[in-house]
């Protein structure tokens, strides 16, 4: 294990900027757990809240709480289903899938803003970096 300080540091100061980045990107007041909601839900289609949570990583009480505010501003609506009414799914509206889209294309401006400067070489070791963390976690679940 590195015993850094320097890097530990230097990764908790970049993730944070990082994420007030992309928060800075959110508009009409949306937090960043209901823009995933709303991302899963135009990748996967309708989703229960128990479904979200799981994916998402939130409580589904969370979940529903994130949801009223998506539904009582048109980015998604809840619909049950014929053969059991007590069975809610959550589904993105036209309006949610414009959000998604319009945030999408923020995302991808502010993450080449993060890595302008880096030569391709540089960017191909944080790739591997990247996939080796991502490696790590999987293993650790």
């Amino acid at each position: 294990m590195i015993e850094n300080r320097e890097l530990l540091e230097l990764f908790s100061n970049v993730l944070r900027k990082m994420k007030k980045e992309w928060s800075n990107q959110l508009e009409h007041g949306l937090s960043p757990s209901q823009y995933f909601i709303l991302k899963t839900l135009k990748e996967t289609g309708p989703r229960k809240a128990t479904e979200l949570a799981e994916v998402i990583q939130m409580t589904p009480g969370a979940i529903t709480g994130a949801s009223d505010k998506l539904v009582s501003e048109g980015y998604a609506e809840r619909k049950g289903t014929k053969e059991d009414r007590r069975v809610v799914y959550l589904e993105i509206t036209e309006k949610g899938k414009e959000f998604v889209e319009n945030m999408n294309e923020k995302q991808k401006s502010v993450t080449a803003k993060f890595f302008e400067g880096l030569s391709d070489e540089d960017i191909n070791h944080l790739i591997r970096i990247y996939k080796q963390i991502s490696h790590n976690l999987d293993g650790k679940a």
